[in-house]
């Protein structure tokens, strides 16, 4: 007795493997398919959604220099007096941009030239100053610095002779 295949049994068997899997991976992708949150889309609608996207992007970075328009007041330990001129100074600026400055007390903004502006307060008391660029028809407030306006210093009465009065 010999052990003898029959030649196409062994064909049946591989195909017949080929075709379970093959079963089994068609299952796999309906599987797949039906459990999506949302229907696929051809790649067609992927590319225009992609296009949309990209033209939100480019419409968020073009309005972004306004953004990186540099620009800050300088800080200083001198508070204005009512009455009398106090000038601000502006650091890290660019050209290109307007700037101007709100003074926060009615009056209207005054622009800067040479990085400095001046401006007298009418009365005394706490203001805030916001420093404000316009730029290709936008504007962004930069920076706000908070300052106390003294009282107009009265200077002492002095008699003709020169001699301070003393007043008892």
């Amino acid at each position: 007795m010999t052990n003898e295949t029959k030649p196409g049994k062994g064909k049946n068997r591989e195909t017949m493997l080929l075709i379970i899997v093959a079963v089994f991976g068609i299952a796999g992708l309906i599987a797949l398919q039906f459990s999506r949150k949302e229907p696929a889309r051809r790649s067609g609608d992927k590319s225009l959604v992609q296009a949309a996207n990209e033209a939100a992007n480019a419409d968020a970075q073009a309005s972004a220099p306004i953004q990186k328009i540099p620009g800050e007041l300088l800080r200083t330990s001198e508070y204005p007096e009512a009455g009398r001129p106090f000038k601000f100074y502006m650091v890290k600026y660019s050209q290109g941009p307007e700037y101007t400055l709100d003074f926060g007390d009615g009056s209207p903004r005054k622009p800067f030239l040479d990085g400095s502006v001046q401006h007298t307060f009418k009365k005394h008391g706490p203001c805030v100053v916001t420093l404000y660029a316009r730029y290709e028809g936008q504007e962004v407030a930069l920076d706000t610095l908070r300052k106390i306006v003294a009282r107009v210093k009265e200077d002492a009465l002095v008699n003709p002779k020169g001699q301070p009065i003393i007043d008892f």
